[in-house]
């Protein structure tokens, strides 16, 4: 199946953890299911022949690193992700690992290189401890007044706006960065929403932050879309389906779409013959 071409994964999927912030959980989608790790599940499903299981572990307001400014309020109180990324995503077991942190680090002003060093020793960790396939999204578009923006999840409701644009693309750098140093898969999420406005529910950034229905979607399809092209995994059942099935069988008929157009022109056209040689039989 290689052939030279650096495959990530030939085997299917049973079991992936999504691990991150608000956004993996799917908040302000209009149901989990719409939420992008719901969505990727779905995208997953329909090209393999058994469903991939999804663990969510998505927490909302979750920060990665202990030097996060939040890090005194929340200590002791709720656990961040270099303090649950063993429970809840190592002892899981699972063969597809989605890492979703940065985008609360920016905006809760997190330094950059303390944030690299968490994110690195959880990899490490990941890498050592399990066998799965690691895909790093980068930092969720944020547009208009968002930097500013302190919404958020902590009892002060304060903190959130230390980011800046400039300090958020030194992070999707990083993040880009250790993606290659680990040979893990990367996922630029920024980049499908950050032109979009209308993907998030505030726009302007005066109110939620948040991907909505649209934009959560569009994330999947990015992530899925790296999946699809850096494994071949996902081949396997539409390569077997063609096989089973033969060359585009629903084309055929003589009441085709196909047919219908030619007829349209050349009723007694001899290329219709093809069309009526070639229909299916229902058994």
């Amino acid at each position: 199946m290689n052939r030279g071409i650096d495959d990530r994964r030939d085997t299917p999927i049973g079991k992936m953890v999504a691990f991150g912030e608000s956004h993996t959980v799917g908040v302000s989608a209009t149901s989990s299911e719409r939420g992008w790790a719901g969505v990727l599940k779905t995208l997953i499903d329909t090209f393999q022949d058994n469903p991939v299981e999804l663990i969510n572990r998505g927490l909302g307001a979750d920060i990665l690193s202990t030097a996060c400014p939040l890090y005194a309020e929340y200590e002791g109180k709720r656990p961040i992700g270099v303090e649950r990324y063993r429970k809840h995503v190592i002892e899981e077991n699972p063969d597809l690992i989605l890492i979703s942190f940065g985008y609360n680090d920016v905006r809760a002003g997190t330094p950059l290189a303390a944030f690299r060093s968490d994110f690195e020793t959880m990899i490490k960790a990941f890498k050592a401890e399990t066998d799965a396939l690691i895909i790093v999204l980068n930092t969720y578009a944020i547009l208009g007044e968002g930097y500013a923006n302190k919404s958020g999840g902590t009892m002060s409701g304060t903190e959130w706006d230390k980011g800046t644009r400039e300090v958020q693309t030194l992070y999707n750098l990083m993040l880009h960065d250790v993606s290659g140093d680990y040979g893990l898969i990367f996922s630029d999420i920024y980049g499908s929403l950050v032109r979009a406005p209308w993907t998030l529910c505030s726009p302007d950034g005066t109110g939620d932050l948040h991907a909505n229905d649209l934009g959560h979607r569009l994330i999947a399809h990015r992530i899925f879309e790296d999946l699809a092209t850096m494994c071949s995994f996902l081949s396997i059942a539409p390569q077997a389906a063609r096989k089973k099935e033969g060359k585009s069988p629903w084309r055929y008929g003589a009441d085709s779409p196909e047919a219908k157009l030619i007829a349209d022109f050349y009723p007694e056209s001899p290329v219709l013959d093809t069309y009526r040689k070639n229909q299916v039989r229902k058994p």
